[in-house]
């Protein structure tokens, strides 16, 4: 955040030299009103590599505010279906707006669901167990290609050698598929099932879902080995390029200039496609009428509103992830667009507002995720 605050010093006082006035906040709404102002610097700033630059930065600064507010309003609104069905009073659930109105809506939210399971607990001898299919985030590599060629005037967009860590390449086999298939689920699974088993699972991950063959129904995705046609999702590997390949990790090109690279990251992942998994809650031992009704509120609630907010803690973790490099290279700005010309001076004062409110946002959805998803692991078991 100390190096938002000097850019925006910066730009203040690039701004008093040339007479351009510089606003930055948040509307009456609670979004931020740079969001507007960004709205119109995807102009064309010049031919020159220094203003493709920034370009591209301007762009990714857009795309990260936008995909801030959004997840901010998409939390809100989980909290707000997680209370509902716990049948939280309207008023507990309305928000003044901003930040500090989520704050306060899923923190009422949060206690009301540990509440809820502590009385569960105290209800019955009975051992609460959690059954998960955690979310799945994806970003596209044709997509961060081109935001390499658009940034990086030496760069060829077809050549680019991008690298998926902490993940792999998925995609769509026109040929033989090399590594695995997975098919998406809601049956029985011959192979390896990824989700939640409705049965037996012989192996699971630490948070719970089923990695292993499942005696019973398998809902997520039935993984088998490598065949020559994969008429499902190809994992691993592909006897050809992939159409349309995503990664499930982070995609990493080390060659590209900072900048570039801090750009491409941030316009990547806030165009990420992360889905909700599946949790499901489960109680062994009996339960009186009381008990039971609970329980049906919290199963509801988790499947409303907790699996939701599962995802957006994946999401936002990524954002701030990549966030994180727009903020570190935004000092180099004011000096840039200085160079570049007006236009670009007074795009770079409005992505100064946008980047210090969506940092801001981004902080805080997700500390107000982790908290409230992490009331789920606090209170399974016994």
């Amino acid at each position: 955040m100390r190096s938002v605050l000097s850019f925006v010093f910066l730009l203040a006082t690039v701004f008093t030299l040339t007479g351009c006035p510089a606003t930055r906040g948040r509307g009456a709404g609670g979004g931020s009103t740079q969001g507007a102002s960004m709205a119109g610097c995807n102009r064309d700033l010049g031919t020159t590599h220094a203003a493709a630059k920034l370009e591209s930065f301007f762009a990714a600064t857009t795309a990260w505010n936008d995909a801030a507010m959004g997840v901010e309003r998409d939390l809100l609104s989980a909290c707000q279906a997680t209370g509902r069905a716990l049948e939280m009073p309207e008023a507990d659930l309305a928000s003044a707006g901003g930040t500090e109105g989520l704050r306060t809506v899923c923190g009422a939210v949060e206690a009301r669901l540990r509440s809820e399971f502590a009385a569960l607990r105290s209800s019955a001898s009975a051992e609460i167990t959690v059954d998960a299919r955690p979310p799945h985030c994806e970003v596209s590599i044709d997509a961060y290609a081109r935001c390499m060629g658009e940034c990086e005037a030496t760069v060829d967009p077809g050549s680019v050698e991008i690298t998926c860590e902490g993940g792999e390449l998925r995609g769509t086999c026109d040929a033989e598929c090399t590594g695995r298939c997975a098919v998406d689920v809601h049956a029985a699974c011959s192979g390896t099932c990824q989700g939640s088993c409705e049965g037996t699972c012989t192996a699971r991950n630490a948070d719970g879902s089923c990695n292993g063959a499942c005696d019973g129904t398998c809902h997520g995705s039935c993984e088998t080995s490598a065949q020559a046609s994969c008429t499902g999702e190809c994992r691993g590997g592909c006897s050809v390029a992939y159409r349309e390949p995503y990664c499930t990790g982070t995609i990493r090109r080390p060659t590209a200039s900072a900048r570039c690279r801090a750009s491409c990251d941030a316009r990547i992942e806030a165009s990420a496609r992360c889905t909700p998994g599946e949790t499901n809650i489960a109680m062994s031992g009996g339960l009186d009428a009381e008990g039971t009704a609970r329980l049906a509120r919290v199963q509801a609630a988790v499947r409303d509103g907790v699996s939701r907010i599962l995802a957006i803690r994946t999401r936002v973790a990524r954002l701030r992830a990549a966030g994180a490099e727009i903020v570190r290279t935004a000092p180099e700005i004011p000096s840039s667009a200085a160079a570049v010309g007006i236009n670009a001076i007074v795009c770079a004062t409005a992505a100064a507002g946008a980047i210090a409110d969506a940092s801001a946002s981004v902080t805080v959805s997700f500390e107000v995720s982790v908290s409230v998803s992490g009331s789920m692991s606090a209170s399974a078991g016994r």
